[in-house]
């Protein structure tokens, strides 16, 4: 399995195309060089992001304090999320950790510590991804189907 793009500690930007997104899954996995969290989606459009590290994680709009494991903190934002567009799994809607593990953890893969959901807000979803450092990651959108996919670099 091979990671696409260039590791990088700077924030990245990528505006949705259009995005009627229903989130579907979330996992990780650790590979030969890297860790991966993978936000899987069904619906339409492409969707849009903004991840960078987080100092203080706060739940967008509210300002709330958001416990997330780890030692940094990537915040990670998709984008063409609508709230009236909300998965059928209540692990993948509610606030707090997500469950991304094969026998239904908390805990991530590797150097990732966890997920956690911090929220819809004006169909942006809101979630950290806790890792033991702030490791350079790539992030990047794939099809078929759509996914949003986070390596950090080991």
């Amino acid at each position: 399995m091979e990671t696409q793009g260039a590791f990088s500690t700077e924030e990245v930007r990528i505006p949705p195309q259009g995005g009627e997104l229903v989130i579907q899954d979330v996992r990780a996995g650790t590979h030969d060089g890297f860790d991966r969290v993978v936000f899987e989606f069904s619906g339409s459009g492409k969707p849009g992001f903004i991840a960078g590290y987080s100092p203080e994680p706060r739940q967008q709009a509210s300002g709330n304090e958001v416990e997330v494991p780890g030692q940094a903190y990537l915040e990670l934002m998709i984008q063409g999320t609508p709230m009236g567009q909300m998965s059928e799994r209540e692990d993948l809607v509610g606030i707090g950790p997500v469950r991304v593990s094969p026998d239904g953890g908390l805990v991530g893969a590797g150097n990732v510590a966890g997920v956690v959901h911090g929220g819809v807000f004006e169909a942006d979803t809101q979630y950290f991804i806790g890792v033991d450092s702030a490791r350079p990651f790539n992030v990047y959108a794939l099809e078929n189907p759509t996914r949003v996919v986070v390596d950090f670099q080991r």
